[in-house]
């Protein structure tokens, strides 16, 4: 554990983030140019409440399909920034230990991501018939409990990055007491890009920008880009911000047992 205060870690990590920029600028323009080009399909793919022609069925199979090849993109691009801050590692190797941080990584998020459905549908047949209409009610208790889980999980994902296995229990213990601290540092951290993204969707807004208009070939490159930018940023950011909180607070998860 290494001591610091809350915005001593925000600052390291927007420091982090600009070191990584710096440093392993290939990565990130690689990172940057695959992710705005898949983001251009998941776009095209993606059907929107307009007028006129809706996109082939073969075009949003493909959209699909690039939206899952970008997440799996985005989990690679933690694991990269993870070890750079916490081991600093550079661009190479391109997959480290064979594949294994990223293969956990990608095994807790599928996790996570099943018991979140199974517990949403549990809710939904339990909750349901007293609750007429009472849809909006039950998505914000499953969106709570998964904000909940998701902090106190959170010292895990740059634990994994770094070679330690599986140890659901051992992050929630080191998170104990810190769910305010591990949520708020991350968020101040992301802040920047966050406020960035919302005045550009109100000047998107005030401008009469509409689903028709991005429809059009120039507005979804546009688009991709931007949402590039905006995800990578993010990713870069609230990345970083873990790798700090893991020194801060990850006891369990850096016992010989785990690693």
């Amino acid at each position: 554990m290494q001591q610091m205060t809350f915005m001593e870690c925000v600052k390291r990590a927007w420091a982090s983030a600009w070191q990584a920029a710096v440093q392993m600028p290939v990565l990130l323009a690689g990172t940057f140019v695959i992710y705005a080009a898949l983001g251009w399909f998941g776009l095209a793919g993606r059907p929107v409440p307009a007028e006129g022609a809706a996109p082939s069925a073969g075009l949003i199979l493909l959209g699909n399909l690039a939206s899952l090849l970008n997440s799996l993109l985005y989990l690679w691009f933690t694991l990269k920034i993870s070890r750079f801050v916490l081991l600093g590692e550079r661009s190479a190797p391109l997959m480290p230990a064979g594949a294994k941080p990223f293969l956990r990584i990608f095994a807790v998020g599928l996790i996570l991501a099943v018991a979140l459905g199974a517990f949403a549908l549990l809710l939904w047949v339990v909750l349901r018939p007293q609750y007429q209409g009472g849809a909006a009610f039950l998505f914000l208790v499953v969106i709570a409990i998964w904000m909940f889980v998701a902090v106190r999980l959170s010292l895990l994902f740059p634990a994994l990055a770094v070679g330690s296995k599986i140890a659901f229990s051992a992050a929630w213990r080191d998170s104990r007491g810190h769910f305010w601290s591990l949520f708020g540092v991350t968020f101040v951290a992301a802040l920047p890009i966050a406020v960035c993204g919302l005045i550009v969707l109100i000047g998107m807004g005030l401008a009469g920008v509409t689903p028709e208009i991005v429809r059009q070939p120039g507005w979804l490159t546009a688009l991709a880009i931007g949402q590039s930018i905006g995800n990578i940023v993010f990713a870069l950011l609230t990345t970083t911000a873990l790798a700090w909180l893991y020194r801060r607070y990850a006891q369990a998860l850096t016992s010989p047992s785990t690693s």
